[in-house]
């Protein structure tokens, strides 16, 4: 099953809604390298793929290329995430300050 950024941005959008009256500070992805590189390059983390040549004991796949491409997609969901807290969540606040002078 893939979980495509569209998932992920309504995912956090959900998380946002029921749960930003209690976070106060957001965080999108822990560790984004760690997944791209322990899982798709050493093979160490799940789905566990990295080059035949790396370890016997890899799934398949090509370390030279796949952590770019889920290093790719990680920042894309992202920034769907932000975009979403940004455009639906996020509350700003203007302060307007008068300085008076005297005459």
């Amino acid at each position: 099953m893939l979980i495509s950024r569209d998932d992920f941005r309504n995912y956090a959008q959900i998380c946002f809604k029921y749960f930003g009256d209690r976070v106060k500070h957001w965080i999108t992805l822990n560790e984004p390298s760690a997944y791209s590189r322990e899982g798709y390059s050493v093979g160490a983390f799940a789905p566990g793929r990295c080059s035949s040549g790396h370890d016997e004991t890899c799934l398949g796949g090509d370390s030279a290329t796949e952590p770019y491409i889920v290093t790719h997609n990680l920042l894309l969901a992202h920034a769907a995430a932000v975009d979403v807290y940004r455009k639906q969540f996020q509350v700003f606040f203007f302060f307007f300050f008068i300085k008076t002078f005297k005459s």
